[in-house]
């Protein structure tokens, strides 16, 4: 895979994973009833300075006060930042990419449908 589209999917890997309040990984994650999700201090500081519960990307109102965390997301979340802090590594240009590699084959891992045993887009697994 080129290097220039590693880098594009790695910036929608964050851009999916990102606090649109602090622009950082997620930390406890919690998801409006719109949808956008937010740290959750994040989003009570928010709350905090504003004076109302509106979403701060839509500014649709929140009618729950005590919301729960998103574990899905924020296992994904997790998962992410561990492997950018055990898997990057500096380029020339001073970018940070990141480096993973099966530790069985010393090769980039590929997405496999685990349905039809070959390359295709349908349930994958990382091999």
């Amino acid at each position: 895979m080129p290097c220039t589209k590693k880098v594009l999917e790695r910036a929608l890997i964050e851009r999916y994973l990102s606090c649109h309040v602090c622009s950082e990984t997620f930390r406890d994650p919690v998801s409006l009833s719109c949808n956008h999700s937010f740290c959750s201090s994040c989003l009570e500081k928010f709350w905090e300075q504003t004076g109302n519960k509106n979403c701060p990307i839509c500014k649709r109102r929140s009618s729950k006060d005590d919301l729960p965390i998103n574990f899905s997301l924020k296992e994904l979340a997790e998962s992410f930042t561990e492997r950018q802090k055990s898997g990057s590594s500096e380029t020339e240009t001073g970018e940070k990419q990141l480096m993973v590699v099966c530790s069985k084959h010393q090769e980039d891992p590929k997405l496999f449908c685990e349905d039809e045993q070959r390359m295709k887009i349908r349930k994958f697994t990382t091999i």
